[in-house]
């Protein structure tokens, strides 16, 4: 994998470790090559002093979406800021970004190759903390979030997936337990809450005790509503650590909570970017097989890369 940077510090700066100097803060936009795949790739890094390990937030974009939409849509980046994580968007591949949450079409991008080397590239450049490394997709981002829990379960300590497909995922056999948070309208036009023909692939409680199942939590979850037309489960005695949560959203369409501009369908009632980082925030990784590679990516400025600072 060749991997471009997406800032370039000053030749001073290099030669200490990325714990060993405050980060330059904002967005800053490159280039990353996998597989021979080129990906725009955004990267916000909050204010932060020298030494201070950050968490790691994935955010995956639906179909179709691009990183400066999903930035923007999202608004992760202020939310990063003030609750001091690092931010990263990057973009799926093809005319019409898709990511590839199942191995059925040869020669399509190999997306966890990818974003594990992504994050691999980030640890170089970024003091990370590498127990905080999370995921929060939605739409095809989500079934892309939920396939991560699955084959990087030694890295990622907890994932979020809203509005998520889970029709074509792969068999699932993580070695770790991970935490998983998943957000959903029962009124999902796209992505239907009880999956094809009514209970069938896709379906959201499936998918969720399939995750009770594999952390080895109690049997039946705790449900409480928690706001207007809001249902939450959540299932506790996991091992590890681990949770594994569910908002249903009564009435909600394919949509992200709270998201600019709106989505069509009901109005929010709460900000599931908001709920999302309260879940990751509350887990970190226990040790496991994962560690940074012995030799770091080479990470030169791809020529074109850009900054963009959010707070201009």
């Amino acid at each position: 994998m060749t991997v471009a940077a997406v800032s370039s510090p000053a030749p001073a700066a290099m030669a200490a470790g990325p714990c060993e100097r405050a980060p330059a803060p904002g967005s800053f936009s490159g280039s990353y090559v996998s597989g021979g795949f080129n990906r725009r790739v955004i990267v916000h890094v909050p204010p932060a002093v020298a030494g201070r390990a950050l968490p790691v937030v994935l955010a995956l974009a639906g179909a179709n979406q691009s990183s400066e939409f999903f930035e923007r849509y999202t608004g992760l980046s202020a939310l990063a800021d003030g609750e001091q994580f690092i931010a990263v968007y990057p973009t799926a591949t093809g005319l019409h970004p898709l990511w590839t949450i199942n191995d059925d079409h040869p020669g399509a991008a190999n997306d966890v190759v990818f974003l594990s080397g992504l994050l691999d590239g980030i640890g170089q450049r970024l003091c990370v903390d590498p127990s905080r490394i999370y995921s929060l997709g939605v739409s095809n981002g989500g079934g892309m979030t939920a396939r991560l829990a699955c084959e990087l379960s030694g890295r990622i300590a907890a994932v979020v997936s809203v509005a998520g497909g889970y029709r074509s995922l792969p068999p699932c056999h993580p070695d770790v337990p991970v935490s998983v948070l998943e957000i959903h309208g029962t009124a999902d036009p796209d992505v239907r809450y009880l999956g094809s023909g009514g209970g069938g692939p896709g379906a959201v409680g499936p998918f969720l005790s399939g995750w009770a199942a594999r952390n080895g939590c109690r049997a039946r979850p705790r449900r409480r509503r928690v706001g207007v037309a809001l249902l939450r489960l959540d299932w506790t005695g996991c091992r590890l650590g681990a949770d594994v949560s569910h908002i249903e959203v009564f009435g909600g369409g394919h949509q992200l909570p709270g998201g600019l501009p709106h989505d069509r369908g009901p109005r929010s009632t709460f900000s599931a970017v908001w709920e999302a980082w309260r879940f990751l925030r509350a887990h970190a990784r226990a040790p496991g097989p994962y560690a940074l590679p012995a030799t770091p990516y080479t990470l030169p400025r791809r020529p074109g890369a850009r900054r963009t600072d959010r707070r201009r």
